[in-house]
């Protein structure tokens, strides 16, 4: 009963849009919270350096990662016209791979089960400003839903990190980084919708 009062708190708190075009859903887009039996995951409160992804792309082809792994397959899109009902996706063919995220390791089998189960899952397009995007993914009561946005989830949680200086802003030809410590491994560098734009490696 928990989920299914959540699941009308998400939807039924912000405006619902009315179905967009199949080409809307063609984007890059990062998980912000999901179901699982111990109730909602809220990605920004892990203790995690990225959260799991998910690329579709204009043949509905889909490749991402999930908590330390990647998938690759596609969703069989349902696009159920004017009769005034939600579109699906359906995912199928989904190859994962099988590395052990230890403790992460039961959030990666509650994120996989739609996706291996295949699924189907009814698509709530939610209004969102400029040119940010919003989707749930309903599946049976019994998986729950996935929300995805197409920026990331995560906020900034290592004091040493909200220690940076950057500028110049804007930046022109040259972008400084300095920090009180010198400890990544890599700097990658993205636009507001979360895309990247640089990415380097030491």
């Amino acid at each position: 009963m928990k989920k299914l009062i959540l699941l009308f708190t998400i939807v039924f708190s912000v405006q619902i849009t009315v179905a967009q075009p199949p080409e809307y859903f063609v984007d890059n887009w990062y998980l912000h919270s999901f179901t699982t039996s111990n109730g909602v995951v809220t990605i920004s409160d892990l203790e995690i350096t990225q959260g799991p992804t998910l690329i579709i792309q204009n043949d509905y082809t889909l490749y991402g990662s999930s908590f330390c792994n990647d998938f690759v397959g596609n969703f069989e899109y349902i696009n159920n016209g004017p009769l005034g009902v939600d579109d699906n996706f359906i995912p199928r063919n989904i190859v994962r791979e099988t590395e052990n995220c230890q403790d992460l390791e039961e959030l990666e089998s509650y994120f996989f089960i739609p996706f291996l189960g295949e699924n189907t899952a009814d698509i709530y397009v939610i209004e969102a400003s400029g040119d940010q995007k919003h989707i749930v993914l309903q599946y049976n009561f019994n998986i729950g839903y996935q929300e995805y946005k197409n920026f990331p989830a995560l906020e900034i949680k290592d004091p040493s990190i909200k220690k940076l200086v950057i500028y110049p802003n804007p930046v022109q030809d040259k972008l400084i980084i300095q920090s009180e410590t010198n400890n990544f491994d890599s700097v990658s560098i993205m636009d507001i919708n979360g895309r990247i734009v640089i990415a380097s490696e030491k």
